[in-house]
């Protein structure tokens, strides 16, 4: 996803983190070693140890920056011009449907999903707070802006929330599709 933001971190954490994803791509989380994560890092095994006690520590380290990406991405794509549907839409490819779309078309993708579900559920779970408020926040400023309104009772938190969890059933349902 090239015009995902990057988020700033020191040049090896940064390596042992994109190694250890090209790893666990390659081998699944459950046959990846520490040793298969520092050779793809170009570190020793003690080095690596220095960094992260072990690779679920990696796994939620590397989840984490993933999402801080996947959320600049999408406040940034949210907070640009034009009709706000659209821009909902933009935000919830870059933030969810294509980086979902490229773990699963990997050979261990289920895997994967399994292990963020096991090691990291509070971290989706913010991710998915986190993007209802994107959202909410970019219809109050449509709404401020008078260029939408919603119905009567409806509130941006709520139509939010409904969104994304119903992008999270989609994919929750792609997810057990896939791996039957």
């Amino acid at each position: 996803m090239s015009n995902m933001v990057e988020i700033a971190l020191p040049d090896r954490r940064r390596a042992i983190l994109e190694a250890a994803f090209k790893a666990f791509v390659a081998y699944g989380f459950k046959r990846t070693t520490m040793a298969d994560i520092a050779d793809e890092a170009g570190i020793s095994r003690p080095a690596l140890y220095l960094q992260f006690k072990n690779k679920g520590d990696i796994f939620r380290a590397g989840f984490a920056v993933f999402v801080e990406e996947l959320l600049s991405t999408m406040e940034i794509v949210l907070g640009g011009d034009g009709y706000l549907p659209d821009r909902v839409a933009d935000a919830v490819i870059a933030g969810m449907i294509t980086p979902f779309k490229g773990i699963v078309d990997t050979p261990h993708g289920g895997e994967l999903f399994d292990a963020k579900q096991a090691l990291a559920e509070d971290l989706g779970n913010d991710w998915f707070a986190r993007m209802q408020r994107l959202i909410a926040d970019a219809m109050n400023r449509a709404i401020g802006g008078g260029n939408m309104k919603l119905p009567d009772g409806a509130d941006t938190v709520t139509v939010a929330r409904l969104l994304v969890n119903g992008l999270e059933g989609i994919k929750n349902r792609t997810h057990l599709a896939e791996g039957s």
